[in-house]
């Protein structure tokens, strides 16, 4: 076997750094021998070694000199294997790490696998000679990521470490109170080109039988005021936040939810926006209890990105079997994504994975250091999380379909800019890749592809695991 080495820009970025790390991950799988790190400015001898040459036209020389990529798309890349030499060109840092992991997923996979008779598998890097391959790729959705209430993530670093390796960038974490350890995870966050979105209460805890309007005269400042106490000194790229919408009625207390949702606010992102101008807001908004009531959603302040959670069938419903009513769904979805104009800055919540245990569930009362436990609570968890995956995932076998054509159907209606998210939570992810989780993330990066094509590329990598 060849010896391998990966050839790099001496200039290059923390993504850049991850993505080398990610790449001789991959590579000692198969030659159980660590590759060669090295800058291709430092011109040491490569004679005898299979390189991998991987970096951006502007870190890595040879790169510039060799690429016939034109790439133009934030986080595209293009693989190139030619005469046993392979290069591996992001068109930012974003791209070059997750060209890195597609070397894997979109040529390593395919080679190892000679698909003939007499034998299901060999080591791609025992050939004598590589073979040619030529390929670009772009994300079809622009932001794509995961939602889950902090207090179930176990290992803050395997979790964020997953989502990476699916190609995700955004992580929006749930929490009473902000973790004491959050610049930690946001720091890591980063280092994998994640954005780390922190998501709490404007009211969404209000007691719904006693809503009284006048009772949120004074809400806008307490929830300034918890941002700036908790929030706003601790990292992060965004706030999301949900209010008294995840409801099945339309009125409390004689009041509609949808006009004093929006009241609120509005009221309250005015207030942020004044001192926080650059601020991302998310308005993390249950369609159940305003889906007749748009007029007034369209009164939201465009400058918060809505986030719609709840919009009826599969892929929005909790239970993956859900699939009634899906075309009505569908266009409901087309409906809202339209809702504020072109312009919108659009966004959606899906479920259908695995949630919280609210039989169990209680509120934290203190802020905690989340994301960090003993292997044996884990493997716990993992054994007590297995019949839910074996559920969820039969019915992912069923309809995986239904969620390719909504996601598809969000795509259309933004041209891709847009955020999607899926609730990902209490499910032991940062241990295991369920195959639901790893296929859904496959149709956020690559809509455009026959779900059978994705259902076998997926199913082909070593990580994911099967209930």
């Amino acid at each position: 076997m060849k010896k391998l080495a990966i050839v790099y820009g001496r200039h290059k970025g923390r993504l850049q750094e991850t993505a080398l790390s990610s790449l001789t991950a991959t590579l000692l799988e198969y030659t159980m021998d660590y590759p060669a790190c090295l800058t291709y400015e430092d011109g040491l001898d490569t004679n005898g070694l299979r390189c991998i040459y991987i970096g951006t036209k502007e870190s890595n020389p040879y790169i510039r000199q060799h690429s016939p990529f034109n790439l133009t798309e934030p986080e595209s890349y293009g693989i190139l294997v030619e005469n046993d030499t392979v290069l591996i060109e992001g068109c930012d840092d974003a791209g070059v790490l997750y060209g890195a992991l597609d070397f894997y997923h979109k040529y390593v996979v395919e080679i190892e696998h000679p698909h003939n008779d007499n034998t299901y598998w060999r080591n791609p890097f025992e050939k004598e000679t590589l073979p040619p391959f030529s390929y670009t790729s772009a994300p079809c959705v622009r932001e794509r990521g995961l939602w889950t209430w902090g207090h179930v993530i176990y290992d803050y670093k395997g979790y964020l470490d997953n989502m990476m390796r699916l190609k995700m960038n955004r992580v929006i974490i749930w929490n009473d109170f902000a973790p004491v350890n959050a610049r930690d995870i946001v720091e890591y966050a980063h280092d994998r080109g994640i954005r780390v979105i922190w998501g709490f209460s404007w009211l969404w805890d209000i007691n719904c039988n006693q809503f009284d309007l006048n009772a949120l005269e004074g809400a806008s400042e307490q929830i300034l005021a918890t941002y700036e106490r908790q929030y706003a000194n601790i990292g992060g790229d965004g706030i999301y936040f949900q209010t008294f919408t995840e409801l099945s009625k339309e009125h409390i207390g004689g009041v509609l939810i949808a006009k004093a949702a929006a009241e609120l606010v509005n009221r309250t992102a005015a207030m942020f926006y004044e001192k926080y101008p650059n601020l991302e807001l998310q308005f993390g908004l249950h369609a159940t209890s305003v889906k007749d009531r748009l007029e007034f959603i369209a009164q939201v302040d465009p400058r918060i990105r809505i986030v719609w959670e709840n919009c009826g069938a599969f892929p929005f419903a909790y239970i993956p079997r859900q699939v009634e009513h899906f075309d009505e769904t569908k266009a409901f979805v087309n409906k809202i994504a339209h809702l504020r104009g072109s312009d919108d800055r659009f966004g959606a919540v899906t479920k259908g994975l695995v949630k919280l245990d609210w039989l169990t569930f209680e509120h934290p009362t203190a802020p905690q250091c989340i994301g960090v436990s003993s292997r044996l609570v884990q493997e716990d968890r993992i054994v007590r999380k297995a019949r839910i995956w074996r559920y969820i995932q039969a019915y992912w076998l069923s309809y995986a379909e239904k969620a390719l054509e909504m996601v598809r159907e969000m795509y259309l209606a933004k041209k891709g800019d847009l955020l999607l998210c899926a609730l990902v939570e209490d499910g032991m992810f940062e241990r295991n890749i369920m195959y639901p989780v790893a296929l859904y993330a496959e149709m956020l990066w690559d809509c455009n592809a026959d779900i059978g094509e994705l259902q076998t590329r997926v199913a082909l990598r070593s990580y994911v695991a099967f209930a």
